[in-house]
């Protein structure tokens, strides 16, 4: 709804240590090409120009933004927005923005416009390699450019930057003189690395975790013969065909509200009431639209998982952070039980979109001013309890058998969201089952791959 989204507050980020931003601006870390450009960005925050990062979203962009905040000296915090309508009204004086300028809705663009104009904010754009900067912008934002290249066409970069990237990882396990063989190094020149310097970072913090001697071999690497990067095996077509038909009943409901409006557009012209009242009917088909489509091309962007140990407990507070007003507009509260330490084996990106999207869809089925009850166990379980009548439990019941009896002409089909979690969590070896309870209470278990630790 409008109103709410225009109190998305932006994230403060922590500030970064000036060797860690001096290794982030340098070679092996930026390629040389990017490097020569630092100087003049740096500069640029003594008359707040905006600098654009033209990298890919794996590239790490937000490390760069910090380490130019960093090296500028800047007074005041780094904040950074997401998604399309951020609020960037009320920034302090001597702040740096860091955001994704190719994301922002048009009325955000004009907010971002004045704030160029004002001058009072250091904006760090971002922008992925190909893609338009905004028209209207585009003068402003190309002035000062850092254009870092993906990863797969500085091949010849990636030797020196894995030893970089090994030798840090290595220091914060206390181990020395570790180093790659050469067969390892050729398997890393190889690769394709869709996932970017991101996926590198992964790729070698697991082969080192894996590897138990000196040497970090290709057989530590976890990269299949395909790249990591071919599709993976869909499922049937049938599969295709359901998602489809519950993406277009998704987006039936605003469209019949938009047309209504539309078709009514005569009768509201003399009633200030009806208009007003239409209007926000209308917003709200909208935004309901938009971030429907952004959870979609979410699912899109995924890359092939590459699975290694990660902490379960800060992926679930992050979301739950994420999804607070929607909590609180239910008025629903959250009971939290088990472990702060529970592991599993998966990728972090993927968990927290599966996640995203399954409290997504349970805040839909329990009822106003309930209660969830979450917990997590050492064995990778986490549970989702909450009260849901027998229409509620049936359509879930549905959701995690798969196959479970949905059918296209069904106009009950189960909320996109659901399917979508279910999907990347099987995607990542997981799996998503219900058991019903005789207090009429129901309990979604997610259960998710054991770390090697817990296997043995």
């Amino acid at each position: 709804m409008p109103e709410r989204v225009e109190r998305r507050r932006l994230a403060t980020l922590p500030p970064l240590a000036a060797e860690v931003a001096e290794a982030v601006l340098s070679p092996p870390r930026l390629p040389a090409v990017a490097a020569a450009g630092v100087p003049l960005a740096v500069a640029a925050a003594q008359t707040a120009l905006p600098v654009t990062i033209v990298a890919a979203p794996g590239a790490g962009r937000l490390a760069i933004a910090r380490a130019l905040h960093a090296r500028a000296g800047r007074s005041g915090p780094l904040l950074a927005a997401a998604g399309r309508r951020p609020c960037l009204t009320d920034l302090p004086e001597g702040a740096s923005l860091t955001l994704d300028v190719g994301a922002l809705a048009p009325e955000t663009l004009l907010v971002l416009e004045s704030l160029l104009d004002d001058g009072r904010v250091w904006v760090l754009a971002c922008a992925e390699p190909g893609r338009d900067l905004p028209p209207a912008l585009a003068p402003r934002l190309g002035a000062a450019m850092l254009v870092v290249p993906p990863l797969a066409e500085r091949t010849d970069e990636i030797p020196a930057l894995a030893d970089a990237m090994l030798a840090t990882q290595a220091a914060r396990l206390g181990r020395d003189d570790v180093a790659f063989t050469a067969a390892a190094r050729a398997r890393l020149v190889g690769h394709a690395w869709a996932g970017d310097l991101t996926e590198l970072e992964a790729v070698v913090a697991r082969a080192l975790l894996a590897a138990p001697e000196r040497l970090v071999g290709e057989e530590h690497l976890g990269l299949d013969g395909t790249d990591g990067d071919a599709a993976e095996p869909g499922e049937p077509d049938t599969q295709l065909e359901l998602l489809l038909a519950e993406l277009a009943h998704e987006l039936r409901n605003p469209l019949v509200t938009i047309k209504t409006y539309a078709d009514h557009l005569p009768d509201m012209l003399e009633d200030a009431e009806l208009r007003a009242r239409f209007a926000t009917l209308t917003g709200e088909a909208i935004e309901r639209m938009d971030a429907l489509l952004e959870n979609l091309l979410g699912f899109a962007r995924l890359r092939a998982p590459r699975p290694c140990p990660v902490d379960l407990e800060p992926i679930l507070d992050r979301v739950l952070t994420e999804i607070e007003p929607e909590l609180a507009e239910r008025e629903i509260s959250i009971r939290r039980f088990g472990n702060g330490a529970v592991q599993c084996a998966a990728d972090a990106e993927h968990l927290a979109y599966a996640f995203r999207n399954l409290f997504a869809g349970v805040v839909r089925e329990v009822p106003p001013r309930d209660e969830l009850w979450l917990e997590t166990t050492a064995n990778g379980v986490v549970t989702i309890r909450f009260a849901a009548g027998t229409a509620a439990a049936g359509r879930l019941r549905q959701l995690v058998v798969p196959n479970g009896g949905d059918a296209l002409g069904d106009p009950t089909l189960l909320p996109l969201s659901f399917r979508l979690a279910r999907g990347v969590l099987e995607r990542n070896g997981g799996g998503l089952t219900l058991a019903e309870r005789p207090d009429e209470s129901t309990t979604l278990v997610v259960q998710l791959p054991a770390t090697q630790e817990e296997k043995t």
